[in-house]
């Protein structure tokens, strides 16, 4: 395992562990394989834990990371420092369990930690709730002083921009489909089923362009081809914004290979062509988009109506003839839902030429107000098996759950068929009327061709004959309208071997 020392010696060893995530939705695991990598995304806030090691302390850092290979608990270490979401809950007992029964003691944070706090504290002999820019250096010195607490708590927001780059020494960028890099923390809004705001607060912090830039190359160098922002919303403010696809568009173009970019954004990145136009420019491939519904009643029922846009099919539409793959994440299950909600679906996503959506079920995170209110009403289920993506914690008001996770399953299934993706896939194409010229010079067309025959390869032996048929069509189709939307097309049938799996997984789940 690679190692990476700070302070004088001489030096105690962390280990830190990044735990298996498991097969959902938001694993990618399909996509991840296609592209030969191993994982999603390495752990930014243990790389940025290394980062905030205070000189005057000695520490080896080694990392283990569950998603690239399995690790051994009996790896020699003086500390074990874990990290996860709720998600990662069962692992992360059971890491933290195999330490401590041979007197290693374990240090948790991240978001389980946070939003979970009586849960996880009986795992760690140091638990980290809130954020760690100050809690981590304070336990370190406190470690060595031999006056260890058993918790650290940060009770306020921290100065983002005096957060250190991550340190990604102890990573090799071609394990992963994507490095990150976040640039702001906190959100605006105020929406009822999302548990975000309690772990970063509405406040929008942000650091400085030149250390964004900074943390860019940084992951480059260490191997990434594309780097996604992480925050929750990219873009909420417009000035930085542009300054920054700004400065993206002189740093890639002076590469002699230049990287690609993605993020997580709202509807409000279609408000002006300029912000498009930079954002295809500095090379971004795909923006996952929470639409949420097309109903402004299910928007206004979760604090979120602020965000409809009736001219919305145009919106997504724009998107495309800039050659912005789109990923929209949409929910069903909303008390304003109905029968007809799930055909309208099916004709917004056609009549966008939308390729790629995210459809989940409505679900109440504990601690958020749409939990407060529908547990006041009587309407939580108290035994969710947490696959939330499929399912919901929510008793459902218009029908039954078993019916409600069919319409979902069976419309999830026909928007993933072989045949139904292909047109959408060539509509989206075929609008595309946007490609940027700063990159002619750079074009190297042998190298997607070899990433087109690793990608045909995986679909030869891991996807079924109608989708190797409908990905030959594809291809052909792109060729055909343009050669500079290979690349494109490539990107989107590499992101379709996720989502197919996905769709055929629900075949096998069971309802109620």
């Amino acid at each position: 395992m690679l190692t990476k020392a700070y302070g004088p010696g001489p030096r105690k060893r962390v280990l830190l562990v990044s735990p298996k995530t498991p097969d959902s939705f938001w694993s990618m695991r399909g996509t991840v394989q296609a592209v030969g990598a191993k994982a999603l995304m390495p752990s930014n806030a243990l790389a940025t834990l290394m980062a905030l090691t205070p000189p005057e302390v000695g520490v080896e850092y080694v990392l283990a990371d569950e998603d690239v290979a399995p690790f051994d608990p009996r790896t020699p270490c003086d500390l074990a420092a874990l990290t996860g979401y709720t998600v990662h809950a069962e692992r992360l007992a059971a890491i933290a369990g195999a330490f401590r029964a041979r007197g290693v003691p374990v240090a948790l944070g991240g978001p389980f930690a946070t939003r979970c706090p009586e849960r996880a504290r009986p795992l760690a002999d140091h638990l980290f709730v809130g954020e760690g820019e100050h809690t981590w250096p304070s336990f370190l010195r406190d470690w060595f002083a031999g006056q260890p607490e058993a918790v650290y708590e940060q009770r306020t927001l921290v100065d983002f921009a005096a957060s250190p780059p991550p340190d990604w020494a102890l990573i090799d960028g071609r394990d992963y489909l994507y490095l990150t890099v976040q640039t702001t923390r906190g959100c605006p809004n105020r929406c009822d089923f999302c548990d975000a705001i309690q772990l970063v607060g509405r406040k929008l912090r942000h650091k400085s362009v030149d250390q964004v830039l900074t943390e860019v190359e940084n992951a480059r160098r260490a191997g990434a081809e594309t780097v996604f922002f992480s925050e929750d919303n990219f873009g909420v403010d417009r000035q930085l914004t542009r300054e920054l696809l700004s400065r993206l568009i002189a740093w890639n173009t002076a590469l002699e290979h230049p990287i690609q970019f993605s993020c997580q954004t709202s509807v409000r990145i279609t408000d002006d062509d300029e912000t498009l136009r930079l954002l295809a420019d500095a090379r971004f491939a795909a923006l996952f988009i929470g639409v949420e519904s097309v109903r402004e009643a299910c928007l206004r029922e979760v604090n979120k109506g602020q965000l409809f846009r009736a001219d919305l099919d145009e919106r997504v539409r724009r998107l495309s003839r800039h050659g912005l793959l789109a990923l929209l994440g949409f929910i069903v299950g909303f008390d304003a839902d109905d029968p007809g909600t799930f055909p309208e679906l099916g004709a917004f996503l056609r009549d966008t030429f939308s390729p790629l959506v995210s459809l989940s079920v409505l679900n109440a995170p504990e601690g958020t107000p749409l939990h407060a209110r529908l547990q006041a009403a009587g309407r939580i289920d108290d035994q969710f098996d947490g696959k939330w993506h499929n399912s919901t914690n929510i008793v459902p008001r218009q029908w039954p759950l078993e019916e409600l996770r069919r319409r979902h399953r069976e419309l999830y299934q026909a928007l993933f068929s072989p045949a139904e993706f292909e047109a959408r896939t060539k509509a989206w194409l075929s609008n595309v009327r946007y490609f940027p010229t700063l990159y002619r010079h750079k074009r190297r067309p042998w190298r997607n061709w070899l990433k087109l025959g690793s990608l045909l390869r995986h679909y030869a032996t891991h996807m079924p004959p109608d989708a190797r048929r409908s990905a030959l069509r594809v291809v052909r189709h792109a060729w055909r309208t343009d050669p500079r939307l290979i690349r494109k097309a490539i990107t989107i049938l590499t992101q379709y071997c996720h989502y197919h799996d996905f769709a055929s997984q629900l075949e096998h789940t069971t309802c109620g």
